[in-house]
């Protein structure tokens, strides 16, 4: 698996949000195959930050397209690298 990070913005007022528009976002990335680790509302620019495990880009981004025309979000994915990991790629380069 692969972590992605995920930044949302949303393109116009969300209605009917809530609980019921999570479980939906929760279950496209799960039907991608993919976990979400963590979720955020933002304050700012973007209005959600999710980062999730998934087992590829193609996955990643699926997902991000999918869940971007549920809400009306324009969506930036990123992958990313833990500390330790990210940590050693940089004594590599």
């Amino acid at each position: 698996m692969a972590t992605f990070v995920t930044l949302y913005r949303f393109n116009g007022p969300i209605k009917g949000g809530g609980q019921e528009r999570f479980k939906k976002f929760n279950g496209i990335v799960e039907e991608e195959g993919g976990k979400i680790l963590r979720f955020h509302g933002l304050m700012g620019p973007y209005d959600v930050i999710t980062i999730c495990d998934y087992p590829g880009t193609r996955a990643a981004m699926k997902a991000g397209a999918r869940i971007g025309n549920l809400i009306n979000a324009q969506t930036l994915t990123m992958a990313a690298l833990e500390k330790d990991d990210f940590l050693q790629f940089l004594t590599e380069v």
